[in-house]
């Protein structure tokens, strides 16, 4: 019909498509139709429907940001971010490669773990299609002899070095055109809290006087107290575009006890302390996984796997796969040519459908996805649906 597109829907609890039928004043035979013949749905399935063009004389929505972390391949089960960046664009607010790190061997330089061409690259890439590109800078690099521990390193940074970083940050923006910075520091000194608050203050200062986007990423466990664990929520907030909540690998991988990589329930709860701790919602992104971890059970050290991989094993294994009724999230047993016991837990469509509900519930401001290549495709479809229109 004219002044309409295909749009996709997110079914709700008991909704069937008699009910999506009469919802998008459409018929079973035209959602079928575009459905591949569907006959029946479930609460988290993914649908097409036919949906009248918005009148462009109401008030707008408010737009959602979606960031994606940006990474080369890490091995044949964590493939790459360039397809899912090229595909999902139109879906993205921003990228953030995973590509600088803390030298340290040399305080308040930045490295860069890729090639002067591939950041051009890219940076080219994500402007012709209207995507913002961040400098994403870590405190992972790897350790050499003689260099410092990286919580030393980072209080290096701030502290004596601080002008030193500054200069050679703004000097890396410029050069390759970014939009901004993201930080991802971890691992803060237990009394370097304020310190940090205080850096990224006068980072912020000077970023935002020269036209640039500052996002901050943060730990947080609402199973912990603090929850916060090394980072002043509030007083970061405040500086900042965005704080960035980074609510995924709530069971790490060195662990020897399974479980989610991100529990509604955990996520939800660490959220609301966030929130009650006077961080305004329209400052947060929301930590979206887009991966998973198998366990030999019994055993630490998990392996990080994507959707794909976590499908292969599925089919390779005949592995039983079942939806958490608790944790909402996804979740596969099978076992090895050897015997062993395994336990997967990950993410798809539906368990990130109901994390995007709480960015609505809440009034957040987006979210953050660790990490473009490893997902569910369909979760594009649910990110269509549940946040447009996107920043």
């Amino acid at each position: 019909m004219d002044g309409s597109r295909i749009t996709y829907v997110v079914v709700k609890a008991n909704e069937t498509l008699a009910d999506l039928s009469a919802r998008y004043r459409t018929s079973l035979e035209e959602l079928q139709q575009l459905n591949r013949g569907l006959r029946e749905v479930e609460e988290g399935d993914i649908v097409k429907v036919q949906a009248v063009e918005p009148d462009l004389n109401l008030p707008r929505r408010r737009t959602h940001h979606v960031l994606g972390f940006y990474t080369g391949p890490m091995g044949v089960n964590m493939p790459g971010s360039q397809s899912s960046f090229v595909r999902y664009s139109d879906l993205l607010s921003a990228v953030a490669p995973y590509w600088f790190d803390l030298d340290s061997r040399t305080p308040g330089a930045i490295k860069a773990r890729v090639s002067p061409d591939q950041i051009k690259s890219l940076v080219a890439q994500a402007k012709s299609r209207g995507v913002q590109v961040l400098a994403s800078i870590h405190n992972t690099d790897k350790l050499q002899q003689g260099s410092l521990s990286r919580t030393d390193l980072l209080n290096s940074v701030m502290r004596p070095n601080r002008r030193t970083f500054f200069r050679n940050l703004f000097s890396l923006l410029k050069q390759y055109g970014f939009t901004g910075v993201n930080l991802d520091f971890e691992r803060l000194r237990p009394t370097d809290r304020a310190l940090y608050t205080e850096f990224v203050r006068d980072l912020s200062e000077q970023a935002h006087a020269q036209g640039y986007r500052v996002t901050v990423d943060v730990l947080g466990d609402a199973r912990r107290t603090p929850y916060s664990l090394d980072f002043d929520y509030p007083g970061l907030a405040a500086s900042v575009d965005y704080l960035a909540i980074m609510t995924y690998d709530q069971y790490k991988p060195s662990e020897a006890a399974p479980g989610p990589v991100a529990a509604y329930n955990w996520v939800e709860d660490t959220l609301k302390l966030a929130l009650a701790d006077g961080v305004p919602a329209n400052k947060i992104l929301l930590g979206i996984p887009a991966y998973g971890y198998d366990w030999t059970v019994g055993q630490p050290n998990a392996r990080a796997l994507s959707y794909s991989a976590v499908s292969r094993l599925r089919n390779q294994y005949k592995g039983v796969v079942s939806f958490h009724p608790t944790f909402r999230v996804p979740h596969m047993t099978y076992t090895d040519e050897k015997g062993r016991q395994h336990e997967v837990w990950y993410e798809n469509a539906r368990s990130t459908a109901l994390k995007l509900d709480l960015v609505r519930k809440y009034n957040l401001a987006g979210i953050i996805i660790w990490r473009l290549g490893l997902e569910d495709p369909t979760v594009w479809n649910v990110v269509r649906a549940k946040l447009s229109p996107i920043e």
